[in-house]
């Protein structure tokens, strides 16, 4: 909901063509920005193959061979209200896209043990040790053959229903709503 409703935000400030000018707020400046250059806002991914990687392996030393990891910054680029050229880019969280390949989508025990799995090892990335300040959001793709089954949960979410005890196929539909 909240991407969607990035989405909708973008295109009405495209649309308006508003501009703004950075620094915004100590907590959203641009650094690299002359504090007088305007610029127009938009939301933006960028990769992070340092941290993807780093997660990767503790994904892989965590025995979760069939789990592939990439994180991504989520943010905002500030356009140069001139060129359109992005001139800086503001991090606000690391998103992270999971995509696990499993043997049958019905077994909803086993893939909520695996997610299980696969949150704890997120874990030793907390907020505040990667990109941005805000906790960020978890896509899971399990897949069996053609067939896909997809997750798309804030961060703390899953914190919480670990916190409240959820387990396998409990654990996997919570997240799934």
């Amino acid at each position: 909901m909240r991407k969607l409703f990035s989405l909708i935000t973008t295109i009405l400030l495209a649309a308006c063509n508003i501009p703004f000018s950075t620094p915004r707020s100590a907590a959203s400046a641009a650094s690299d920005t002359p504090a007088n250059k305007p610029c127009s806002l938009n939301w933006a991914i960028q990769s992070l193959p340092e941290l993807s990687s780093r997660v990767q392996s503790a994904m892989e030393t965590a025995r979760l061979p069939n789990v592939r990891i990439i994180a991504e910054a989520y943010g905002e680029n500030c356009l140069d209200a001139q060129t359109n050229q992005a001139v800086s880019f503001t991090t606000m969280e690391t998103d992270y896209r999971v995509t696990a390949q499993v043997q049958d989508l019905t077994a909803r025990e086993q893939m909520g043990n695996l997610l299980e799995s696969i949150l704890v090892v997120i874990d030793g990335f907390p907020t505040g040790t990667t990109p941005g300040s805000l906790p960020g959001y978890i896509g899971v793709t399990f897949q069996a053959g053609d067939d896909e089954v997809h997750l798309w949960f804030p961060r703390t979410n899953g914190v919480s229903a670990r916190t409240q005890g959820l387990h396998g196929a409990a654990l996997l539909e919570k997240l799934q709503k």
